[in-house]
């Protein structure tokens, strides 16, 4: 009787919800302990429960902050201040995050714009003792280099550090076009010739690789990038001997730069010396505790010397820290069945990335999402996070078809979580600035309320999109008529009264927009005016079958398609001339 009488109550159970305050406590408690990886967790849910407490969303941005995932603190703090911009330590914040990106120009701004707002905030007194550090520019370094701020000198700095991004982008083509301008014009730059050096070895250029190293060498015999990379590049190019010779070289050289650390401990992981890495990892991770990459690089270094436990623990924490991240789970599952003996051993890369037949599986698996009837997609996309995982993991591709078909269909759910994620989307310094214009006309498109806050050209900008100019000049080419013309003759009985002058206004404003720079030639009136339907129904929320349009026009969807590209970018562009950087 008892047994039923348990069971009985056992049925009657209610879970008990906690709400964002419980979790806002634990995560308080948590970093207190300086236990930010924790912490990090509970305020994720705090902010999930409470998404508009602003004050949730402050602590979390702090804690990315701590963490050194400045870019990540930016794109909360940025939201914070769209809701409510007189928030005066988000300034102070963002400026912090700033300086840890060597960003001084823009950490200046924001530590001045938080002493406007709040002179005698609690931040005041180290908010101007920053500025004045950063006014007598004592923190103007990278790699030991000074950079002495005259105008052409900083201007070759930000353009080797472009070039940088582009590496770090996989685009090793735009990469080698900005160093070599570079190096070019100042050869005592090192780190652009060190980067460019590895920008050759990515496009199999693997003597002009060496050959840069060389020279480098000549100059600083004891640089720790260079012989870095030579051993690498030597070892692939089977001289062993004289690989092993610049490896030693650096693993004599005493050292606590942690970027050097890095570079020697990466170049260890490549050379698949994996004890050593392992040792040099760990004492990497004293000053880079959270960063995802080297909690990857040692998880790999225990695999594969097939200590599992310890690979587990390490890949469980970049869990905690992005857990949308589907790279850390696969290698976690593949650890787990190794030890199961239901996979063979077999040694594995270091590079933050699932193997090459995992690569191919899951381009398969998005191609077939992407064919799913769109009502079936959107029920995925509601029902759990795995989907956005996956899209997410597609964006990190070297692929710009993938990418752009990825935040189209993003874009096409219309929900809230789909314009969070493209609002993030756009303040990635990592990702190219085509894709950041191009998910900017999406949140257009779905109907996302302006402005827009995205990171281009090196700026955080305010971005409003207005067609403007009214009229078309009168020395245009008479085909330019026919396409407004047509499209207005095709409309006709079909839209709206009204939808005339906005498609004029659309087409005037293309036209503004693109005749500093030349404008497109027109064979096909149709496919232009189809694409100018085209965009007033995404712009203006008009559900619209882009393929059944092209029809009806007698074009193929992919001219339509690349039509509307270049009338989404040259506004948008048009626009972005116009605006002034936000934080100013």
């Amino acid at each position: 009787m008892a047994g039923g009488l348990s069971a009985k109550t056992q049925r009657k159970v209610i879970p008990f919800e906690q709400n964002g305050q419980f979790y806002y406590k634990k995560a308080k408690k948590y970093v207190e302990n300086n236990n930010y990886i924790d912490a990090l967790s509970f305020y994720r849910k705090a902010v999930e429960k409470d998404p508009e407490n602003l004050e949730y969303r402050l602590d979390l941005a702090q804690v990315f902050t701590e963490m050194g995932y400045y870019e990540e603190s930016n794109q909360i703090l940025l939201y914070i201040l769209q809701k409510d911009d007189g928030k005066a330590d988000c300034y102070f914040c963002l400026g912090c995050n700033f300086l840890g990106l060597q960003e001084y120009e823009r950490a200046k701004e924001c530590f001045e714009k938080y002493l406007q707002l709040d002179p005698d905030g609690i931040y005041s007194e180290d908010a101007q003792d920053l500025l004045d550090i950063l006014q007598s520019h004592e923190i103007y370094f990278d790699n030991d280099v000074e950079v002495i701020l005259n105008p052409g000198r900083e201007k070759l700095y930000k353009l080797a550090n472009k070039g940088k991004d582009f590496l770090d982008m996989g685009d090793y083509n735009r990469a080698i076009r900005c160093l070599e301008s570079v190096v070019k014009k100042d050869p005592s730059l090192i780190f652009a010739r060190n980067n460019l050096a590895l920008a050759y070895f990515c496009v199999g250029r693997l003597d002009d690789a060496i050959h840069v190293c060389q020279e480098v060498l000549k100059d600083q015999p004891q640089n720790v990038h260079a012989n870095c990379n030579i051993a690498i590049f030597y070892r692939e190019k089977g001289l062993e001997e004289e690989s092993e010779k610049h490896l030693q070289a650096v693993l004599s050289m005493e050292t606590n730069d942690p970027e050097e650390i890095h570079k020697i401990a990466v170049t260890l992981c490549e050379l698949k010396r994996h004890k050593e890495a392992n040792k040099l990892l760990k004492r990497l991770l004293q000053y880079k505790p959270y960063d995802i990459k080297v909690l990857h690089y040692i998880a790999v270094s225990y695999f594969n010397t097939q200590r599992y436990k310890e690979a587990l623990k390490y890949w469980s924490k970049i869990d905690k820290i992005a857990p949308n991240n589907t790279i850390s789970s696969f290698y976690k599952r593949l650890a787990r069945a190794v030890m199961a003996n239901e996979r063979e051993f077999g040694e594995i890369s270091y590079h933050f990335q699932v193997p090459y037949e995992e690569i191919i599986y899951r381009i398969k698996k998005i191609n077939d999402l992407l064919k799913l009837p769109h009502k079936d997609l959107k029920k995925r996309w509601n029902s759990s996070d795995e989907l956005l995982a996956l899209l997410q993991w597609g964006l990190e591709l070297n692929d710009p078809s993938i990418k752009r078909a990825i935040l189209n269909v993003i874009a096409s759910f219309k929900d809230g979580k789909a314009e969070s994620f493209l609002r993030e989307f756009i303040l990635r310094k990592s990702v190219s600035d085509d894709l950041k214009r191009e998910a900017v006309m999406l949140l257009k498109q779905m109907g996302a309320s302006e402005p827009y806050i995205a990171y281009l050209d090196d700026n955080i900008v305010q971005i409003k999109i207005d067609v403007g100019a009214k009229n078309l000049p009168d020395d245009l080419p008479e085909v330019f008529y026919n396409v407004v013309n047509r499209a207005v003759e095709m409309m006709k009985n079909r839209y709206e009264e009204g939808f005339e002058a906005q498609i004029r206004e659309i087409w005037s404003g293309f036209v503004a927009a693109m005749s500093p720079y030349g404008l497109p030639r027109i064979r096909k009136p149709e496919v232009w005016a189809a694409a100018l339907e085209l965009y007033y129904c995404l712009t203006s929320g008009l559900a619209v079958d882009k393929v059944e349009l092209a029809y009806r026009y007698g074009v193929s969807y992919s001219s339509v398609s690349n039509a509307l590209r270049r009338i989404s970018f040259a506004l948008l562009e048009n626009e972005y001339n116009k605006v002034k950087p936000y934080l100013q």
